[in-house]
């Protein structure tokens, strides 16, 4: 995929995560534990980092898969997993946006929404979707805030757990 320009979020550097970026996200990851531990029961394993980006449904194409880092002051501090065209042409599943806990609740994790939303409207897209998972109401708030809509429920069968998630989707 080409990609044009990514988002623009001020006081921040964006780019994809490749290379000797791995260990950085790695180490977010890591930092991060909180958020896999509520999602599959245990903490991110010695490979997540390199695992998250060649991770795609088995009827897409890794060309359509994005792991954007956000670099502040104080290194790598956020996270984003993008999938272009999933499920649908047009559509955008964001599959992570990953902020570091020093820098949770500080308008950083919005100021990354507010530049995706343009950002996919620029690359041609119509729409966001995500899923929350049940357990995770602090992130339900904050993605309706972002202007999100529950649009469904679904199983989200993993390894180890089942979760019980709400499909979010914003129209662009």
């Amino acid at each position: 995929m080409v990609v044009s320009d990514l988002p623009q979020v001020e006081g921040a550097q964006l780019a994809l995560i490749s290379g000797s970026a791995v260990a950085e996200l790695q180490e977010l990851l890591e930092r991060c534990a909180d958020f896999e531990v509520m999602v599959t029961g245990s903490p991110p394993d010695a490979h997540a980092a390199a695992d998250l980006l060649v991770e795609v449904p088995p009827d897409h194409a890794l060309r359509d898969k994005l792991v954007i880092g956000v670099w502040t002051d104080q290194g790598l501090t956020a996270a984003i997993d993008l999938l272009r065209d999933f499920p649908d042409p047009h559509a955008w599943y964001l599959g992570m946006l990953l902020v570091a806990p020093e820098a949770r609740s500080r308008g950083l994790g919005a100021a990354i929404v507010a530049a995706l939303r343009r950002w996919v409207v620029a690359q041609g897209g119509w729409t966001i979707r995500l899923i929350v998972q049940e357990q995770n109401p602090a992130a339900l708030r904050f993605w309706s805030r972002q202007g999100f809509v529950e649009v469904g429920a679904a199983v989200q069968e993993l390894e180890d757990r089942t979760n019980q998630v709400r499909r979010l989707e914003l129209r662009l």
